[in-house]
């Protein structure tokens, strides 16, 4: 506790300053009343976590940019405390950051197969300067596969794209599944190679929570909603288990969507607790990595568990905000983006 106490007491007390700036529950839901997106935006540029981040844009013309704006606010916020941090704490949030690599080249693909505003990086280009093994300008600017593959030649990202660019038959979901899997493959390998005993089993535990949610979402979408064969299901699911067993697994993919839950309900995430399965809203996913990150804080709250939580934070905010933007762009009931809103938090 000592050394942590030394080590993160300046960087946890920068992050719970930080945590003041979000936005509370019911300022979103009053949000959702507002009757257009210039009010929103002239909430969020005078509020105190985006005001500074809206005054380096000097006009926003289109929904994709007011977008970007608010991400760049989720990067600007990283790139603070990864300067803020030791060394110690700067090889977790690395692996963090592979995931932001990840969403950028899955916005580049985007682009690529359905077309649309490609709003560029933003902030996270600096951040991409300094961390990110390709050119940022080449990946933005690709405007079909092979100049997106030729942009990350030489990158560990090479053999991957190079598939992309020479098969006809993948979609983009096909291409953002397989991203998904290596980046959590990559960032597995990440954890496992971190010294501090405390910091890898805190990233294993977000890591793999998240890993075996993402493939029980997977499991029954597909059964539910595709029928699909049992290879079929395989051949996207993310090939690392954290506390789903094996044989529970099995029962999973072998079950019907009626029995899925029960099934589920067996399971370590739910032991000696009511299984509230609800699967097709993602409502249970983000309860149980909300409980996860609450958990890690406050069994190490003298380490990297806290801007781990703030950051996440961050993006659940972003979250809501995205659906509040998107319900009054198309005028959607306030009751009905409220609802919404609250299942995101």
């Amino acid at each position: 506790m000592k050394g942590g106490l030394l080590q993160y007491s300046g960087l946890v007390t920068k992050t719970k300053a930080m945590q003041g700036k979000l936005l509370p529950g019911p300022v979103l839901v009053e949000l959702a009343e507002y009757e257009n997106v210039n009010e929103l935006i002239s909430f969020l540029r005078e509020s105190e976590g985006y005001a500074a981040i809206y005054e380096s844009h000097e006009e926003i013309q289109h929904r994709a940019q007011v977008e970007a704006v608010i991400d760049d606010s989720l990067y600007a916020d990283y790139g603070k405390l990864y300067r803020f941090a030791g060394p110690e704490a700067k090889r977790g949030l690395k692996i963090l950051f592979l995931r932001y690599e990840i969403n950028v080249l899955k916005n580049c693909l985007e682009h690529v197969w359905q077309g649309g505003n490609n709003t560029g990086l933003g902030y996270l280009k600096m951040l991409f300067d300094r961390h990110a093994d390709f050119d940022t300008e080449k990946v933005t600017r690709a405007e079909n596969r092979m100049e997106l593959q030729q942009a990350l030649e030489g990158t560990e990202y090479e053999s991957l794209f190079a598939g992309f660019a020479e098969s006809s038959s993948l979609t983009y979901a096909d291409c953002a599944t397989q991203l998904d899997i290596f980046y959590y493959n990559t960032a597995w390998q990440m954890a496992k190679r971190l010294k501090n005993k405390q910091m890898r089993e805190m990233i294993f535990c977000i890591l793999g929570t998240e890993i075996d949610w993402q493939n029980i979402m997977w499991m029954y979408r597909y059964k539910r909603f595709f029928d699909g064969k049992m290879a079929d299901i395989y051949d996207r699911m993310i090939p690392i288990r954290y506390r789903l067993k094996k044989e529970q697994q099995r029962q999973l993919l072998e079950s019907g969507p009626e029995e899925f839950a029960s099934i589920l309900g067996q399971t370590a995430y739910f032991t000696e607790k009511d299984a509230v399965v609800r699967m097709g809203d993602e409502i249970t996913y983000r309860e149980v990595m909300n409980r996860t990150y609450r958990q890690i804080c406050r069994k190490y709250p003298m380490s990297l568990a806290p801007v781990l939580c703030y950051l996440h934070d961050k993006e659940q905010e972003i979250d809501s905000l995205t659906t509040i933007l998107e319900g009054v762009r198309y005028q959607v009931p306030a009751k009905e983006i409220q609802e919404l809103v609250l299942q995101t938090r």
